[in-house]
């Protein structure tokens, strides 16, 4: 229901696709509009309201020159894997990943025991300032192996890891020694753990379809049954693994996005407090919702008429959030615009480089993305968002 400051203005409805809507406050100034997320909830009960921003408003830093950034070419077979907390690209070259500094240099970021542990069948993540690799077995996966390392802790490994799981790395969660991941039989889902210095799995959450790290500890994402088509985009919330509620989300709210397909991600968030998801505001349009759950502040990003944004990063409090190309004939690719914003201030920055995002890492303040050109060629870059 929208809310109107004066009863003589007629109030404008909007209300999504998807079945969740939003209510906004005509009589407001465009810089003053404010939005109450409908279903949508914060601890103590207050409804969640956003504020309203548009693409548009976004701005380019002071000083900013990302579109003459000098980017580094990733030659064919490499990959861009992500981020550095201290904005360090991370590239996949020869199978092991390697830190790249500004001049370009290679430098291997991994135990030099582990060289030949990683195999063609290898999924890699970032978590933090550690490398994660689940590394099958060459009898399809039966002895899957998961090692994590970092420049503190060296490596660590849990053999027989897909005896506990059957998660790829970037569905994993590591915090306190331990790794997290959700997992689902024909009933439910829930979510796991197991000490990464070894031991028996533990159930952590029942009814949870996904799980964060935040900085006042793991969470997740209720969902009663996620399995359902008709029910796969509805929520209960999110809530640590003590139980305390931090996002309340009732049968009226809706994630946005087309159910069952990839541009309908799940909530993201990575460290921080900050979360974001998308809302389908109708006829192929979306909105962008970005929450702090420490200051219950929240926005809602306009993205242009008839783009989708599947290029997001949360983390920490930035969110970095980026749209298919104009042309419809490129729908399944990153255009060359894209925003972040900054979740403790309410800062929303412009980022447009020469040629279309490929890919994009976030890792709190450090930033790497790649990009492609039309002859296919493809170069990375990163920064420390200020």
């Amino acid at each position: 229901m929208e809310q109107s400051a004066e009863a003589s203005n007629p109030p404008r409805v909007s209300s999504s696709a998807s079945g969740t809507s939003t209510t906004e406050d005509a009589s407001q100034p465009a810089a003053e509009r404010r939005r109450q997320i409908e279903g949508l909830s914060w601890a103590d009960g207050t409804t969640v309201e956003a504020s309203v921003v548009s693409v548009g408003d976004a701005v380019k830093p002071p000083g900013d020159a990302i579109s003459d950034r000098a980017a580094h070419d990733l030659p064919e077979g490499e990959q861009l894997l992500g981020v550095l907390s201290d904005a360090r690209p991370v590239v996949l070259s020869k199978g092991l990943p390697y830190t790249v500094d500004e001049t370009g240099k290679y430098s291997l970021y991994w135990a030099d025991s582990k060289r030949d542990a990683a195999t063609d069948d290898t999924s890699w993540s970032i978590h933090g300032d550690t490398v994660v690799a689940t590394v099958r077995g060459v009898d399809g996966g039966s002895a899957t192996t998961l090692m994590a390392y970092d420049d503190k802790d060296g490596i660590q490994e849990i053999k027989d890891f897909q005896k506990a799981s059957d998660s790829n790395s970037e569905s994993l969660v590591l915090d306190g020694g331990k790794v997290y991941w959700s997992e689902a039989d024909a009933k439910s889902r829930r979510v796991v753990s197991i000490p990464l210095a070894g031991g028996s799995k533990k159930v952590e959450a029942e009814n949870a379809g996904a799980v964060y790290r935040t900085d006042r500890g793991v969470a997740v994402l209720t969902q009663e049954d996620p399995q359902s088509e008709d029910t796969m985009n509805q929520i209960g919330g999110v809530q640590l693994l003590d139980g305390t509620e931090l996002l309340h989300a009732t049968e009226e709210f809706e994630l946005g996005g087309f159910s069952g397909d990839p541009y309908s991600p799940r909530p993201i968030m990575n460290g921080g407090s900050t979360l974001s998801f998308n809302l389908d505001r109708g006829e192929n349009s979306f909105n962008v919702a970005v929450l702090n759950f420490e200051t219950k502040q929240a926005w809602l990003i306009e993205i242009p008429d008839g783009r989708i944004p599947f290029g997001q990063s949360t983390s920490g409090s930035y969110s970095f959030i980026a749209w298919s190309a104009e042309q419809m004939e490129e729908l399944g690719s990153l255009g060359n615009e894209a925003v972040a914003l900054d979740a403790s201030t309410g800062e929303l920055f412009a980022f447009s480089p020469e040629n279309n995002f490929e890919n994009i890492f976030g890792n709190d303040k450090a930033l790497a993305w790649s990009t492609k050109t039309s002859s296919g060629s493809v170069s990375f870059a990163s920064e420390i968002l200020e």
